[in-house]
Formats: C-alpha cells, sequence, structure tokens
C-alpha cells in the first residue's frame, strides 16, 4: 500500500474517531436531559405534596370555608402534576399518590360541616388531621420511592453508557495508535536503510543491494538507487566521475522527494495549491503584509451551474473544465500571487502588495474576463460564468479564517445576486456583515 493512502487512512480513521466522540458526547447529553427532566417532574410532585401539608396546616390552625378551599385547589394541582408526570412517574405510584389525594378531597367534603360544639370540634379536629398526616406520609413516602429509584436508574444507566461508549472509544484510539504507530516505524525503517545505501555509495561499496518488499513510494525511490549502484558497478570511473555520477543520482532522489512534497502541498487535478498548503502560504503573507503594512485581498471564486455540466456531460469534461479554469487563473493574477483550490468548484486567490481598489477592481475584472472566453473540452464547447466574493486586508479583517468567512459571505451574496460580477464583504449589506 502506498504512503500517501497510509496517511490517507490515517486522516479518515482520526475523522471517523471524532465523529464517534462527537455522537457520544450528543447521547450522553440527551439522556442527561432526559434523566433531568424526570427529576424535575418528580421534585414538582413532591414540592406540591409538601404545599398541600401547609395548606392542611393552615386549615387545622384556621378552620374556615377559605382554608378548605385552599386545600381542595392544592390536591388539583397535584393531581394536574401527576397527570403531566405519567411518563416520569410509574403508574403504581401516581395512582397510590391519586388515590390519596382523592382521600384527602372525601374527608374534606365529609367533615366540612361536623364541628359544631368546641369539644366534638377538638375531638373531630384531631381525629380528622391523623387521619390526613397518615396521607400525606403516604404520598411522601411515594414520591420519595420514585424519585430514589430515578436517581438510582440514572446512576446505572449513566454508568452503562460510559462503559459502553468508553470501550468503543478506547478500541477505536486504540486501532488508530496501532496503525499510526506501524506505520512511522515502517517509515523510519526505510528511510533509515535508505539513509545508510546512499551513504555507502558516498564511501564506494556498490555492491549491497537494498531490498524493499512492499511497493510504495519508497520502494521506487530503492529501485532507482539499486540501478544507480549497478550503473555505477558496471563502469569504469575515476574519483571524480564517481562523485559526478553520485551527486546526479542524489539529485534526482531530492527531486523526487521534491515531487512528493509537491503531491503533499498540491491538487491532484488541476495542481493548485489544497487548502492546507495554501493556508500555510497566506499565514507568511499576512504576516508579511502586517510588516510592510501594505494592501492585500483574499479572492472566494465560485464556478456557477458546473453540477449541471457533470450531469449533462459526465465527470470527465467536468475535469478538464476543473483544469480548464486552473491555468485561466493563473494566467490572470501575477506570479507572487496565490491561487489554490478547496474543493469542488471552489477556489481562492490571495493577491499581494496590491495599490488600492482599482487595482483589486482591474484583476477582479481581468478574471472575469478570462473565464467568460468559450471553452472547449473535446467535442464539447461551453461558457462559463463565475461568482467572486472579497476580503481586503486589513480593512476588513486581519487573521486568514476571519478573512475567508468573509469571502465565503460575499462570494454567496454574488452568486444570489446574478446582477454583481463579483461582490465586496464592505459591501454587503449592514444584515449580512457579521
Amino acid at each position: 500500500m502506498k504512503i500517501g493512502q497510509q496517511l490517507n487512512i490515517v486522516v479518515y480513521a482520526s475523522t471517523a474517531l471524532t465523529l464517534v466522540t462527537l455522537l457520544i458526547t450528543v447521547e450522553l447529553f440527551y439522556k442527561q436531559n432526559q434523566t433531568q427532566a424526570r427529576l424535575d417532574r418528580i421534585v414538582a410532585v413532591h414540592s406540591q405534596i409538601d404545599s398541600l401539608r401547609g395548606r392542611l396546616w393552615l386549615y387545622r390552625q384556621y378552620p374556615s370555608e377559605q382554608t378548605r378551599q385552599d386545600v381542595s385547589q392544592s390536591t388539583n394541582v397535584l393531581r394536574a402534576q401527576l397527570s403531566n408526570a405519567q411518563h416520569a412517574i410509574p403508574p403504581q405510584s401516581v395512582q397510590s399518590i391519586a388515590q390519596a389525594a382523592d382521600s384527602v378531597d372525601r374527608l374534606l367534603n365529609t367533615t366540612a360541616g361536623q364541628f359544631g360544639g368546641e369539644q366534638v370540634v377538638d375531638e373531630g379536629r384531631l381525629m380528622l388531621f391523623s387521619r390526613f398526616n397518615i396521607l400525606l406520609q403516604a404520598m411522601s413516602e411515594a414520591a420519595f420511592s420514585v424519585r430514589q429509584q430515578a436517581m438510582h436508574e440514572a446512576a446505572k444507566q449513566q454508568k452503562m453508557l460510559l462503559v459502553v461508549h468508553g470501550g468503543i472509544l478506547m478500541v477505536l484510539a486504540l486501532l488508530v495508535t496501532v496503525f499510526v504507530t506501524r506505520l512511522r516505524r515502517r517509515l523510519r525503517q526505510r528511510l533509515t536503510a535508505l539513509h545508510n545505501t546512499v551513504t555507502q555509495i558516498k564511501k564506494g561499496d556498490l555492491t549491497t543491494e537494498l531490498v524493499m518488499i512492499d511497493k510504495d513510494e519508497l520502494t521506487e525511490l530503492a529501485d532507482h538507487v539499486n540501478e544507480m549502484k549497478h550503473a555505477l558497478s558496471h563502469t569504469m570511473v575515476d574519483k571524480n566521475q564517481l562523485s559526478e555520477e553520485v551527486a546526479r543520482q542524489t539529485q534526482q532522489l531530492r527531486e523526487q522527494q521534491h515531487q512528493l512534497k509537491f503531491l503533499a502541498e498540491h491538487d491532484e487535478l488541476t495542481g493548485l495549491f489544497n487548502r492546507r498548503a495554501f493556508e500555510s502560504h497566506v499565514e507568511v503573507a499576512l504576516m508579511r503584509a502586517n510588516r510592510a503594512q501594505t494592501n492585500a485581498a483574499l479572492l472566494f471564486i465560485d464556478l456557477n451551474n458546473f453540477k449541471q455540466v457533470n450531469d449533462t456531460y459526465g465527470h470527465g469534461v467536468g475535469d478538464e473544465l476543473l483544469r480548464i479554469v486552473s491555468q485561466r487563473l493563473k494566467q490572470a493574477v501575477r506570479r507572487s500571487d496565490l491561487v489554490g483550490r478547496l474543493g469542488g468548484d471552489e477556489f481562492i486567490v490571495w493577491l499581494d502588495l496590491l495599490t488600492g481598489k482599482n487595482a483589486l477592481h482591474e484583476v477582479t475584472q481581468r478574471i472575469q474576463e478570462q473565464m467568460h472566453g468559450p471553452i472547449l473540452t473535446g467535442d464539447v464547447e461551453l461558457s462559463l460564468s463565475i461568482s467572486i466574493g472579497v476580503s481586503c486586508f486589513p480593512t476588513d479583517g486581519l487573521e486568514l479564517q476571519q478573512m475567508m468567512n468573509q469571502a465565503d459571505a460575499a462570494m454567496y451574496y454574488a452568486k444570489t445576486h446574478p446582477n454583481e460580477r463579483y461582490c465586496l464583504y464592505s459591501n454587503l449589506p449592514a444584515e449580512r456583515i457579521q
């Protein structure tokens, strides 16, 4: 497997690990909210029972029609909360508390007019509130039991989720670590072998052959080294000639390494900078512009109706169109400017050392003119339009990510307003400026 493919696997595995971690976090948050909502409903029922107890105490101290109605109203509120908490409290507990509330209402209705004489009133009140206390105690115990059960179930569920999710994360992290460790060891061994072989060549040893079993980019380098050694071993040369040959072969190795570096920093289809390399170069350009107090601009470019080209003529024509667009972009800007492809039909340009808005307008005008020309791909002639969003340094932003977001917003505004050939971020409507 090629080294580039293995590095892609590492990136995909790391992305998968990040997504799994995010999903687990979301699930834990969702479960925690469910548990909290259930406990809140149970606590609300418990609080209403305490409120009912307070109403009954007032009724005991000051028996009147008003205090009796307050007790009855409190039982009605309790029933309403029980109805809302049916999913949080087991049906048996709901039924038990509701029956106790019904018993309280029946006792209130039965004893409403039974307090005639003073002695009878005292004895009746004593018996009545003894019964009330028993009912309230039963309701409190039921609510407390439900609360304890809910907390126990929540702790058990959380522990199970932590164990399961932690196990998944550990397995994924372990797999990624093992794969990266093997890749690191393999690269180190191969690079060490290449280094030792080149050192032997410099010392004049042309007999030892470098053998690498797996086929990848370093294997190709090893084959070139072996070919070089065979050519040198069959040729009678003096010391100067040998030094020249070693220097030539070493230069080939450096060029191949430079090619590997080029492939790592450039888009495979268009040859433009990829996103990572573009951002790295622009960060340096930003620091340079900041020190020199010069103007610069970031252009976000999107091809209009590119999907229709792919759907109508196929991806082969679409890829050729992207290559032609890339060439025209590089022709439209200076060599000191940077051009990159973010992916799909999105391109990005960094314009350095701008003298002002007029220079910026000239560049964007030149890009539009380059793109509006007919494009021939095989037997197909296409016409193309683009949308450009612009963020200026230092007036719009001082950091790369901020300027990219601003240029992206301006590009989408230009895309939704066909009359706009391009749009500056500073010209956006006030509600669209972040």
